[in-house]
């Protein structure tokens, strides 16, 4: 039993990693009022953007660094189509979901005459798992105890409030948007370290499963790491299972999804208020 445990414990660790830093970053802009919809492709682009550099020649600091400039642009695109032009912010996010694989496709056509795999070295990235807890728990310092934070929160719930004091709504709700596509960013360049490669749909709907996790996490740094670490090991469960009974790889890998959907369901109906019969 204990083999097994610590079998699970660190692939679940190190699987995690991806979930939180998006996550994270996306509940900055949830608690500033934009929900960041871009999560999915701010991860393609990190990690697109990590593997040509890194197959350049650069330094894995430098690759990552450069991963997160990407990540950080797309979230300037998304601030000024949404905040400063007035699009809708779900539409501006799918978007911006759509354009990055077909943008990630032609460059990687025009560099490398194919639009598949870039290789890139190893590197090791067993030391990130145990700087997931110290990360929640400086977002939730952040959150909680900075006038950055309670400006965030302000602003999310009370934008108004931000205004009558002389301050920008728009500046902060941008620069969490920032924060959030740059943290997705470097989701993205932690899976082209961790499979040394980037591979088309490297993200595998995690931009996606990282929004459920602020909602399953109740919005709290401490509750999406404890929902991270749930779907990471439900994954890894979901493989073995899938080697011991040969089942179809497309049903297991359903399996996180389906489980997120029904808790996402869960938790619907537990916040829904009791109405009284009148």
């Amino acid at each position: 039993m204990t083999a097994f445990i610590s079998n699970i414990a660190a692939p679940v660790g190190i699987s995690s990693v991806p979930l939180v830093i998006a996550a994270l970053g996306g509940l900055f802009s949830e608690r500033a009022g934009v929900l960041n919809i871009s999560l999915e492709g701010c991860i393609g682009a990190g990690a697109f953007t990590a593997a040509v550099l890194a197959a350049a020649g650069a330094s894995p600091f430098l690759a990552v660094s450069g991963a997160a400039a990407a990540g950080a642009i797309l979230g300037i695109l998304l601030a000024a189509v949404h905040l400063r032009l007035g699009s809708n912010l779900f539409i501006a996010g799918m978007g911006i979901n759509l354009l990055v694989p077909s943008l990630n496709s032609l460059i990687s056509q025009s560099l490398y005459g194919h639009k598949g795999n870039i290789r890139v070295s190893a590197a090791s990235l067993e030391w990130t798992a145990w700087m997931m807890l110290p990360l929640a728990l400086s977002a939730a310092l952040v959150l909680r105890e900075t006038a950055f934070g309670r400006r965030l929160r302000a602003v999310g719930d009370k934008p108004e409030f931000i205004s009558e004091r002389g301050l920008h709504p728009m500046r902060l709700q941008g620069t969490a948007l920032l924060l959030s596509s740059a943290s997705a960013a470097l989701s993205g360049a932690f899976l082209t370290f961790r499979i040394e490669a980037y591979v088309p749909g490297i993200s595998s709907g995690r931009g996606w499963m990282a929004l459920v996790l602020i909602w399953l996490g109740f919005r709290k740094p401490i509750g999406i790491l404890g929902m991270a670490y749930l779907f990471s090991l439900i994954e890894i469960i979901s493989g073995r299972v899938q080697s011991w009974a040969a089942l179809p790889a497309s049903l297991s890998q359903t399996f996180p999804y389906i489980i997120a959907l029904l808790a996402l369901i869960v938790v619907s109906i537990m916040k829904k208020p009791n109405h009284k019969r009148t």
